[in-house]
């Protein structure tokens, strides 16, 4: 994916996002066959949620005071009421999800 301009990156919007599928069936059970994704810094993350977390379902970011790394703005249950974002880093991210065939 094109990064997009650093201070837009922590607040792309859902219909910029890639489509990714999930690689397992208790994934695709769990959280739904496929996500949105971006990938942003856990930093990043923290920044959209200061922004966004009294209006929209998302879960705490993770600590980025001392370490700072790549990961996935990650939407869930896209499309129900039980939608939410989380972030999750690249190495775990990429073993449960790959871009959308369709």
């Amino acid at each position: 994916m094109n990064l997009l301009d650093w201070k837009e990156r922590p607040f792309v919007s859902l219909e910029k996002m890639v489509s990714y599928s999930a690689l397992n069936k208790e994934m695709a059970k769990k959280y739904g066959l496929t996500v949105k994704a971006v990938e942003i810094s856990n930093r990043d993350y923290g920044y959209r949620y200061q922004k966004f977390s009294s209006s929209q379902k998302m879960q705490p970011p993770p600590s980025s005071h001392r370490h700072i790394c790549l990961g996935y703005l990650v939407v869930r249950k896209c499309g129900t009421p039980e939608q939410y974002e989380t972030w999750m880093p690249n190495h775990v991210f990429e073993e449960l999800y790959e871009i959308s065939k369709s």
